[in-house]
């Protein structure tokens, strides 16, 4: 295993602490939960390398001109990521969130479902994705998320809360051929394959570069690949917070691949396209993008 797969999904907070975090939420819903973020993630903001993971993105996003403004956007930014959290275990504790989406965004999306060629839905480390992915059931039909599950990751996926089971299947990109194989048999089933391809895991060759911000950043060409051998339309979509127990869906335009061969050069536009709604994403929820590493600099996964 490389070093980008040993940090990928590392939990920063301690076991203990996640432990602590669940029994405020079963005692006292989310708010007390909220309540205890603010004292942690100040003191989390007060360590340099805490700051240092989310430097790259906020000097992108806001061009801090003061120490002051630049702690203030990293503990926005981290104070977000932890309603996140929370809101993702009290689905599993409390089995209640609130998932906006508009009618006709649920019908586009059915629609794709129906025709019978599976559906690619490409999101990001953003938002409430891994809530999300829990709210899926009215689309009927099985879903598989590529997802690394590390070792050091404290965190507990929403079913396992109760100890029940997840509505959906986990497909580890750690596997052998980065679970390409177990996606194209869903897709050929019909069914429904979610990954993040804001990230590069893995062999960073198999990579894209693309305008991200101002900058170059690198991502996986291999779901556009897929999209073109399979012929499975690709949803973009990202999951915003917006507020205690509140996620929505934003869902772009499905793209359909035309097969250009194996060479990667040939997907250039549809990751750029992925990555153009990313940004529009990051325009308007700015503290909502939870990719703790500079990917400009060396397009590494880092942090989860």
């Amino acid at each position: 295993m490389n070093t980008r797969e040993e940090n990928t999904g590392k939990s920063l907070a301690s076991r203990f602490k996640h432990r602590f975090v669940y029994a405020l939420i079963a005692m006292g819903g989310r708010g007390l939960a909220y309540a205890f973020l603010y004292p942690l993630v100040f003191c989390y903001c007060l360590y340099p390398s805490v700051r240092a993971k989310s430097r790259a993105y906020i000097t992108r996003r806001f061009a801090p001109r003061s120490k002051w403004e630049f702690f203030k956007h990293t503990f926005k930014l981290n104070i977000t990521f932890g309603r996140c959290l929370v809101d993702r275990a009290a689905l599993g504790i409390l089995g209640k969130a609130e998932f906006l989406s508009a009618p006709d965004t649920r019908q586009k999306c059915e629609a794709l479902v129906k025709q019978g060629k599976g559906v690619i839905m490409l999101t990001a480390h953003v938002g409430c994705w891994q809530s999300a992915v829990n709210c899926m059931q009215f689309l009927n039909k099985p879903m598989h998320v590529l997802y690394y599950r590390n070792p050091k990751d404290n965190d507990k996926l929403v079913a396992e809360h109760k100890g029940g089971k997840t509505p959906f299947t986990l497909i580890n990109p750690a596997g052998p051929l980065g679970g390409v194989p177990e996606m194209m048999s869903a897709l050929n089933r019909g069914e429904i394959v979610c990954a993040m391809a804001d990230r590069v895991f893995g062999n960073p060759h198999n990579a894209l570069e693309v305008s991200f911000m101002g900058g170059t950043w690198c991502v996986p060409y291999s779901f556009y690949r897929l999209a073109a051998v399979t012929q499975a339309p690709i949803v973009i979509a990202f999951f915003p917070w917006e507020g205690r127990g509140k996620l929505a869906s934003w869902v772009f335009e499905s793209i359909y691949v035309p097969d250009s061969g194996p060479h990667k050069q040939h997907y250039q536009p549809q990751a750029q396209q992925f990555m153009d709604a990313l940004t529009q994403f990051c325009i308007k929820y700015p503290y909502q993008f939870f990719n703790y590493f500079d990917g400009w600099r060396n397009h590494e996964t880092t942090n989860h």
